[in-house]
């Protein structure tokens, strides 16, 4: 049996990935349009009473 390489397989994914490309639609909406979907602006400027956290920093602790 012969040894087969990643080079045989190469024309065969080519083909494939052109195919799959050429038939997708050429119209298809990458994201949706404005007014439609979450705004993270709108989601920051409106965020209010919102819980805190506390973070204690031990970056220069240093044992004795």
């Amino acid at each position: 049996m012969r040894k087969t390489t990643l080079f045989a397989f190469t024309p065969a994914l080519v083909a494939i990935g052109l195919g799959v490309w050429a038939s997708s639609p050429a119209n298809a909406l990458a994201s949706p349009s404005i007014g439609q979907g979450i705004e993270p602006l709108q989601m920051m400027v409106n965020a209010k009473d919102m819980p805190t956290a506390e973070f204690a920093d031990y970056t220069f602790v240093f044992a004795h």
